[in-house]
């Protein structure tokens, strides 16, 4: 990548607000960067607007607030040291605490994280602003820029903005991300990857996604020349169309060092129910099914080993925008193999109900988590 010459970052001491401005009126922003201490894009795309931002903070209508994440991992230029910082979120918020016992690094970076954020939510709730959350990240394997998100009639209106390809309710297989923790606290959050590790336009990405996301916030306003500028910079290529997609599996791997993906694979390449893809354990991993191939793994730390894809219909998500708070969700428990279980929570025995399960709980806008091989989990987003 290349970096301006006036950004000389000391990775070794990264301060934990990178950068903010705070205003007494206008919505607030909150950017994550280096949640991952190996993807680094985001934190020098943070660091470069912020040093235009601070030259312009008279025009800025809001307040911007740029956080960094793993800090210790960033200073070794690893993933994580003991446990992946984006997948502890859920434990954390089962216990709010610094208490843990178990010595991994990643809780006092949560922990100081969580109490900052407690701290900017109670700020900006006083004065009646508005609060959004992007977290920044880039992947393992070449890739166009994309945003994952929690399927929120929100988060999806955030992420339509954007000319790149959406994917729907990732918290569905990857569970206890950071963006999950800020939905469930009640806030809208949506992440973006904005390419391979070491593809030098990623940072150029993340930048043009930056201040297209502050225009859109309405803190500032950009030329319609400088919007068509921004959004070039994000269009993908051809093959890939900015639509929505949502994952229909998702490989897991208990050691990602005894796990060798095939070389060669790009975000959204097309598969074939049965293609060899990698290897585990030094067996052969086939695709049990068609679509396209997402975030495969080349690095020796995490637990997604690859996930498959397939297109979403816009007729389905208009009707699932329509049905969401329908009277349809008082009766959901009188279905088939279907128990409520609290007020927004049912249990689905799939012995019992066999056909569109998963299709109508998303419908009616149901996160939907696979308890075992026979029972579903469905909560109300």
């Amino acid at each position: 990548m290349q970096y301006s010459p006036e950004l000389d970052i000391e990775l070794d001491n990264i301060e934990r607000i990178l950068w903010r401005h705070e205003a007494e009126e206008g919505p607030a922003l909150v950017v994550f960067a280096g949640i991952h201490g190996n993807e680094l894009a985001g934190i020098y795309a943070c660091k470069k607007i912020s040093y235009t931002l601070s030259k312009m903070k008279d025009r800025l209508m809001g307040s911007v607030y740029m956080i960094s994440g793993n800090r210790q991992a960033i200073k070794k230029g690893v993933r994580y040291l003991d446990r992946d910082l984006n997948r502890i979120w859920g434990e954390l918020s089962e216990q709010p605490d610094d208490s843990r016992t178990d010595g991994a690094t990643e809780w006092s970076e949560a922990y100081d994280i969580f109490q900052l954020v407690n701290a900017i939510i109670d700020k900006h709730q006083k004065l009646g602003q508005s609060i959004k959350f992007i977290d920044l990240h880039t992947t393992s394997a070449e890739s166009c820029a994309f945003i994952p998100f929690n399927d929120t009639l929100e988060n999806r209106r955030s992420a339509a903005l954007f000319p790149v390809p959406q994917i729907l309710g990732i918290e569905e297989s990857i569970h206890g991300t950071l963006l999950s923790f800020i939905n469930d606290l009640g806030y809208p959050a949506i992440g973006f990857e904005a390419g391979g590790h070491t593809d030098p336009q990623a940072e150029e990405r993340m930048e043009a996604f930056l201040w297209l996301y502050l225009h859109f916030a309405q803190i500032i306003n950009l030329r319609l020349e400088e919007m068509h500028r921004y959004e070039s910079v994000l269009e993908t290529i051809p093959e890939v169309p900015d639509q929505y997609y949502e994952i229909t599996y998702h490989h897991f791997v208990d050691d990602a060092r005894k796990f060798i993906m095939k070389k060669g694979y790009r975000n959204f390449d097309v598969i074939k129910e049965g293609e060899l893809l990698a290897y585990e354990n030094k067996e052969p991993v086939y695709a049990p099914s068609s679509g396209l191939i997402f975030m495969p793994l080349y690095q020796q730390k995490g637990n997604d080993g690859f996930f498959i894809l397939k297109g979403r219909s816009p007729f389905w998500l208009e009707m699932s925008s329509i049905f969401r708070d329908s009277m349809v969700n008082n009766y959901l428990h009188l279905l088939p193999g279907v128990k409520r279980i609290s007020p927004g929570s049912f249990t689905v025995d799939l012995t019992i109900a066999r056909f569109f399960v998963k299709e109508i709980f998303h419908l009616l806008g149901y996160r939907v988590i696979r308890k075992n091989v026979h029972t579903l989990n469905c909560f109300k987003r």
